[in-house]
Parts: structure tokens; sequence; C-alpha cells
């Protein structure tokens, strides 16, 4: 039964929480999370829940229904995916082929966040959150910054605390705006893409309108609606008022976390307010279910795991390329298929194939009877497959996935299948040269020997940092000078400029005081030639 009470008992309530955890030394932190993605959430709420045991005080704005605790307060935004999904509903479609181009795909994605916002800021969870009183303190504000900018407003609603901003989905093209990141096109391939970090020329050229394409787009059309969004939710108006821009909220994040780690990613700097945490949901206690312990024990060649993560179904690929997956599980009885799939048309199962709706992914991943991974190429999952020196078949359908996919074929420990190329035939030729091949499993397990050789958990690291911006009420000795500085100051073009307009000068004058010695000197040349000549006659 879901109990609704009034704004002011509700922020009385939070604050009373907050007073009676007050024996802890706990800090008031409201965590905005974004995204409507169960993986973001499983990789926010690992930080959240570690923060909250910590004995800090919590107000999270969630998709996810659960229950609030003492010190612990959601916020919970009911069926927003399923709205979501409403407005996506005549668009609904099994072929992916406009994803794979970039352009489409960098389109399509802030097409999603354009949506998700509009109804974001719809939803009775942020009018809750609005109707805390202006003096309520919080001593961080965590954001998911992946998308929902708008919601930097409560930054400056809530007497600007420190802003710690962090992201389960890698490093995004974005990044660069709230930290000084240097971009270099030439050798850093766009998520969009599926070039390596050696690139030709043309891959060069692509890559960088790519780029491009991603700033002018997000720049120029996106952030400029989120920030009349962001003015019209706060300051009840049509966007005018005294809110600060969105774009300049942003660049006061005193603290950036990324889903990211050196041992899986392309080579790229970052300053030291960037944190690569990557991998930090890996750990998370999970459990299998008895029958599916029984199940993994009694395949006589190991397990191989189907599944497409939480934004992507296999109910998606549609009712014949389903068919054939089924056939092709049935043809190899020496393995056991753990497919994730809801099942709805009632397909019958061989006794090699365990269907389920949800699966104990990293436990399973953790299984030394897992032999491979065919996955949609989202990086949580990837992340786990490396931490557990798994193989993995990439299928990639949107966003990130096909970089991702593109990384693991140049790191050795797998392959990719594209999604509109994905059928019985394609999976087994890609099955049979990851399961004959020794040297992907010999490859993946060198790579996760890599990926755990961290001096702390990512997760510890990543409290630290947190723990750190509370107590020293923000980090701005790690904030770059460029974040208040022109562009043309930052690189250079006003000294260029300078330099150009002294060589313009040098050569105006060279030029003037030339001309007069060019003439005199052919003068006596042309009054001597008729004399020379008239004496020779």
């Amino acid at each position: 039964m879901k109990l609704r009470l009034a704004p002011l008992v509700a922020w009385a309530i939070v604050a009373l929480v907050a007073i009676g955890s007050s024996s802890v030394q706990g800090e008031n932190i409201l965590f905005l999370q974004t995204i409507c993605s169960k993986s973001h959430h499983i990789w926010n709420r690992q930080i959240f829940d570690r923060l909250y045991e910590n004995g800090h005080n919590l107000t999270i704005l969630s998709f996810e229904q659960e229950a609030s605790v003492p010190g612990k307060t959601f916020l919970v935004m009911d069926e927003f995916q399923q709205k979501l999904m409403a407005k996506f509903a005549d668009a609904a479609t099994t072929d992916f082929s406009s994803y794979e181009g970039a352009f489409g795909n960098i389109m399509n994605v802030y097409q999603y966040y354009e949506v998700s916002s509009a109804l974001l800021v719809e939803e009775p969870a942020i009018q809750r959150l609005l109707d805390y009183p202006r003096s309520f303190r919080f001593d961080l504000i965590v954001h998911d910054f992946t998308m929902g900018q708008f919601l930097l407003g409560f930054v400056q609603r809530f007497g600007n605390p420190p802003l710690v901003s962090v992201s389960a989905y890698n490093i995004p093209s974005y990044t660069q705006y709230l930290a000084d990141i240097p971009l270099y096109t030439t050798y850093l391939p766009h998520p969009a893409s599926s070039f390596g970090s050696r690139m030709s020329f043309t891959e060069r050229a692509r890559n960088t309108a790519y780029w491009w394409f991603d700033m002018l787009y997000r720049q120029q059309i996106f952030m400029p609606r989120e920030n009349q969004r962001m003015q019209r939710l706060f300051e009840g108006g049509d966007g005018g008022g005294s809110l600060t821009h969105v774009k300049l909220l942003e660049r006061r994040t005193e603290l950036v976390l990324v889903n990211s780690d050196p041992a899986l990613d392309f080579y790229q700097l970052l300053p030291p307010n960037v944190v690569q945490v990557g991998g930090l949901h890996i750990k998370r206690p999970e459990e299998m279910s008895p029958m599916m312990k029984q199940f993994m024990a009694r395949a006589n060649r190991g397990v191989i795991l189907f599944s497409f993560g939480t934004n992507v179904q296999s109910e998606m690929l549609g009712p014949e390329v389903n068919r054939q997956l089924l056939e092709l599980f049935r043809s190899m009885p020496e393995y056991g298929f753990i497919w994730k799939h809801g099942n709805a048309d009632g397909l019958i199962m061989p006794p090699n194939v365990l269907m389920t709706p949800w699966v104990p992914q990293s436990a399973v991943l953790a299984s030394s009877r897992t032999k491979l991974l065919v996955s949609h190429g989202g990086l949580l999952s990837l992340q786990e497959a490396a931490w557990n020196g798994v193989p993995v078949i990439g299928v990639p359908f949107f966003a990130d996935q096909f970089s991702n996919v593109r990384r693991l074929e140049l790191s050795g420990t797998g392959v990719g299948i594209p999604s509109t190329k994905l059928n019985g035939e394609t999976l087994r030729e890609a099955l049979e040269k990851l399961l004959n091949d020794p040297s992907y499993r010999k490859r993946a397990k060198e790579l996760s020997a890599l990926f755990r050789a961290q001096p702390e958990p990512p997760l510890d690291r990543a409290i630290f940092w947190i723990e750190k911006v509370i107590a020293n009420k923000g980090l701005r000795y790690l904030r770059s000078p460029a974040r208040s500085m022109a562009p043309y100051q930052v690189y250079g073009l006003d000294m260029l400029a300078v330099l150009l307009l002294i060589a313009l000068g040098y050569y105006l004058i060279f030029k003037r005081h030339s001309k007069p010695a060019t003439s005199s000197t052919s003068t006596p040349g042309s009054q001597q030639g008729p004399t020379m000549k008239r004496k020779e006659e």
C-alpha cells in the first residue's frame, strides 16, 4: 500500500531521520539517479548502499521499488519504464540497423535522453523533492550525469553543496564538459563507432566527424532544451529566472567517477578529479538458485550463458531468430545453455536449456563451469566476464555497445556479431570458434589478472573520494584552471592571433620599404641604356 504524505510532513520525517542518525556523524547526501536502467541502478546501488553502511543519511531518487528505512529515503518513480516504453511504442521494432551508423546512433541516444527527461520532469517524486524547504541542508549531491542534466537545478536550490558526478556508462563522450579532459580524436574512438585506437586516415577523419557531431548536437540542441526544462521546473515560468545555465552548473563538479579501467578501455588522458572505478559492481553478493546450481553441475562440458542484460530482451530478436537459436542449443547437448528469456510464447525447452527471465549473472560468470558468455555488449556484463576470465560473443545493438565489442575483439577475448546478422548459423560459427580455440580463454585469463591487479577494490576507491569531497567541502585543488578560462585562452588562440598580427605587420612594413629600393636600382639602367647604344654607333 502506498502512503502519500503531505509535503511538509514528508520533509519533516526526513529531517527527523537525519537528526536521529547524527550519532554516527553521518552527512546528508542527495543521490539523483537519472536513467531508467536496471544496470545503472545496480552500479549506483553499490555506492549508495556503502555510503549508508558508513553512517550517512541518503535521499535517493530511484526507478526501482525499494523500501525506505531510517537514514535511507527513496523517492520512487513508479512504473517509469512502462511510461517510457509507451512513448516509443509506435516506433517499436526489431530492426536495429539504424543504430549501426554512428551518426544515427548518436542521435538515437540523445533522443532517448530527450524523451526520458520530458517524462521525468513530470514525475511526482521530483515534485516531492521540490517540496523540501530551500533551507534543508544537503552536504553533498551525487548526480548520475549519463542524462537528466536539468536535475542539476537542485544544486542551486539547496545552497550549492559539493557536486559529485557518476556514470556507469564508461566515460561518456561529454565528460569533457565536467572536467578538463583533453580530446584526441586521432586515437580515441568515439563510443558510437567500431574503430580501434589505431585508425587509418579515413577512419581518423570519420572519427573526428563523429566527435564534432556529438559535441555540436549536445551543446547546441540537447543542452539548451535541458536548460529550458530546468528553468521551467525550478522557476515555474517560461524559461526566465535567476538560475545559472545548466552548462555552467555541470562544470561545478568537484569529482567525476567513471566506470572504466585502463586494463579494459582505450587509452585516454584523465585529470586527477576524474577517478576510474570500473567494475565496482562485480563483487556484489548474488546467489544462484539450487535448481540453477544443479543444472550447471549436470552439463557435461560446461555452461554457456546467453544474456542480453537488462535493456535488451531476447524476445526482441523475433520469433524466427529465437526458433533458430533454440534449435542450435538443442543440437549441442554436451553443453548447458542458461538463456535469459521471458518465454512469453511458451517455447518448449530441451533438457540442456534453462530459460529464465532473470539471471544472477555475476554469480554464474564466477563459476568455473561457465565457458562462454553471449552478450549484447553492455559494459557491466563485459566487465564481469573480464574479471572472471570468460570469453565473450558480443552482439551490439546501440549506444556504446559497438565500441565495447570492438575492444573485446582487439583484446583477443571474444568476437562480435552484428545484431542484424544474428541467427542460428552465425552464432554456431562464433561458438565453434571460441570453444575450439584455446587462445581466447587464455587471453581472457590474462586480462582478468590485469583487471584484478588493483591497490584497492574499485568500490572502496569510489567511497574514499566521495567522503573526501564531503570532508573538505569540495576538492577545488584538483579542478583544472581551464574550467574558468575561455577556450581561446586554453588553446592559446589569443597568443597565436598576436603572433600573426606581428608577422603581418612586419610583412607590410617590409613590402612598403622594398618598393623604392627596387625603383632606384632599375632607373639608372633604363637611363644609361640608350646613351651607351648611341656611343657604340
